[in-house]
């Protein structure tokens, strides 16, 4: 039987020095709380669409021309700005002004989903832009579930479809 003390070092050290996985699903969690309380539903469902719109921006443009004399810390680090740049500016110009509350008219389930979805499709994305050698260094949660190749489709495919059929529920 493990003592406190032991239990209370254990904590100790997995707080004072986190793995990606506490990081990971801490951000996921709390990303998508914050978020879904001050957006909304129609604002979530919306930048859930800038994000396949600049993620398929970022794809189309020649990053391998503007990169080759980068490190793959700078080469990652510079992708991860343009991508940033690329979704503020979509959610800037594209998005609505109105509606700005605490989570307008809607389920507080559908909110949560959503806002989690879109966390989780952002961290798949940015992980994604790490040099292949690198995914080693990522806990094994991290990898699995989010730098993992064969969940792409799945990142890419299920906050969609989780937007289209909230909008079906709503509609019928």
């Amino acid at each position: 039987m493990l003592e406190l003390g032991a239990i209370s070092a254990t904590a100790q050290q997995i707080w004072s020095h986190p793995t990606w996985d506490i990081v990971s699903i801490f951000a996921l969690l709390s990303g998508g709380f914050f978020y879904g309380i001050f957006a909304g539903k129609s604002r979530i469902a919306a930048t859930i669409i800038y994000t396949y719109v600049a993620y398929a921006l970022f794809l189309a443009l020649p990053l391998d021309a503007w990169f080759k004399n980068f490190s793959e810390v700078e080469e990652f680090f510079a992708k991860v700005g343009i991508f940033a740049i690329l979704f503020i500016l979509l959610a800037m110009t594209l998005g609505s002004r109105r509606g700005r509350g605490f989570a307008p008219a809607s389920s507080w389930w559908k909110i949560f989903l959503l806002s989690f979805l879109q966390t989780g499709l952002l961290i798949h994305i940015l992980l994604s832009f790490l040099p292949s050698g690198r995914f080693e260094i990522l806990a094994p949660v991290t990898k699995t579930l989010f730098a993992n190749p064969a969940y792409h489709i799945w990142w890419l495919a299920i906050p969609i479809l989780a937007v289209i059929i909230m909008k079906r529920l709503e509609t019928d």
